[in-house]
């Protein structure tokens, strides 16, 4: 039975259709896409077999698609055979408007039997995401993509419409992404024990999916403005219920270091309105300088530099260390992921070592770790000396280095 998934996004205005056929126990990969900003359409289907009534309900899928809409593909687990009946059940509607395609460990031979044209004869925008086991069929597609290979000219603006991946030690079959619970249906208080492989695989592969998504169909979100108006309600206003605001129903932070953040909305906002937010917490002379940023499909990576002087508990950085009155500057990293126009997660490194010898709770003398330096370097790389810790790096002073 076809199963529809509206957009949950209510700043997307006019959301893009993905057709899904995934099998019904992993329906929550289309609750996870919904709330990306996309209406979703959900065949199932069971790798095992196509039984008689699958084409017939990709057919009733296709034609709720109104016509000229733009719309996606994504497949899961998809057989030998099974692309050309949906291929042809699909007809002129990839065609004319389909303008994306994405597959989960296809179990097919050869790429070419995947891969479909536009009106153009042109390749659709397709990625595939391959265990690492599916040599020949890698081997099949790597040929495919290159661009002598297309039959037809790209434009120097224009991607490679043909993508494959590889990711090392997951399943097949069925899927890597059938072993682990979407994140929208992840609830607060679960512990999982995936597989790091099949986490990373289930992560990065979604990314790409989402890279292409975004660029083919939409929604376009002003990820910049996301994240500073987070930052702005966190060091700005100190309003822990505006900070939660912006984040999705179950969002986390990890503050590595110290594993200090919480997990569910809950944890994360008795967190930032007790431990973060006040300024009982936050000393008031606080800076955060952003020195590089990368936005991605669905991230932001911040390098930044924390400046403060030490006349608070800082209990996310310094748990149980009372105030020194001294001067802090962290180089920070950030992860800062996105699901349709929320935080979902923030990761946040920083040398902890660094910190702690700023403060003088650690003898750096007999230890590779430093101080402010820390800091100063990443701000002006040139400017600071390299290799000061490392006692050898004279020896190799006028040494040839060809």
């Amino acid at each position: 039975m076809v199963l529809s998934y509206p957009n949950t996004v209510t700043s997307v205005a006019s959301p893009a259709t993905l057709l899904i056929l995934v099998d019904s126990d992993q329906n929550g990969w289309c609750k996870q896409f919904s709330e990306e900003g996309y209406n979703v359409i959900h065949v199932p289907y069971r790798a095992s077999s196509l039984e008689s009534n699958v084409l017939q309900e990709v057919k009733e899928a296709s034609d709720t698609i109104a016509d000229g809409a733009d719309w996606g593909l994504i497949t899961y687990g998809l057989q030998t055979g099974h692309f050309r009946g949906i291929a042809a059940t699909l007809g002129s509607k990839a065609q004319s408007s389909l303008k994306a395609s994405i597959h989960f460990c296809p179990k097919i031979p050869d790429g070419q039997e995947a891969l479909l044209r536009n009106e153009k004869d042109e390749y659709i925008p397709t990625i595939f995401h391959l265990a690492s086991s599916q040599e020949d069929l890698f081997a099949s597609l790597t040929l495919l993509s290159e661009p002598d290979a297309l039959g037809y000219k790209l434009t120097t603006s224009s991607y490679s419409p043909i993508s494959v991946y590889s990711y090392p030690k997951v399943s097949d079959s069925p899927p890597f992404p059938y072993s682990l619970k979407a994140p929208a249906l992840v609830v607060a208080g679960e512990t999982s024990t995936a597989n790091p492989y099949v986490r990373s695989a289930t992560g990065i592969s979604y990314t790409r999916t989402l890279d292409l998504l975004k660029r083919t169909l939409g929604p376009h979100y002003d990820l910049e403005k996301l994240w500073e108006k987070h930052t702005y309600y966190e060091f700005g206003e100190r309003n822990a219920l505006k900070t939660m605001s912006t984040m999705v129903a179950t969002p986390y932070v990890n503050h590595v270091a110290t594993m200090t953040g919480g997990v569910g909305f809950e944890h994360l906002a008795r967190f930032y309105k007790y431990h973060f937010t006040g300024e009982s917490v936050t000393p008031p002379d606080t800076e955060l300088i952003t020195v590089s940023r990368t936005v991605g499909a669905d991230r932001i990576i911040d390098e930044m530099i924390f400046k403060c002087t030490h006349t608070t508990e800082i209990d996310y950085f310094l748990p149980g260390i009372k105030p020194t009155g001294k001067p802090l500057e962290i180089a920070l990293v950030g992860v800062v992921a996105f699901r349709g126009d929320k935080l979902t997660f923030e990761h946040i490194y920083w040398d902890q070592a660094s910190l702690l010898v700023q403060l003088g709770l650690l003898d750096p003398s007999n230890l590779p770790v430093a101080g402010i330096e820390v800091a100063r370097k990443v701000v002006d790389p040139f400017g600071m000396p390299s290799n000061t810790l490392m006692a050898r790096w004279k020896e190799s002073e006028g040494l040839p280095i060809d």
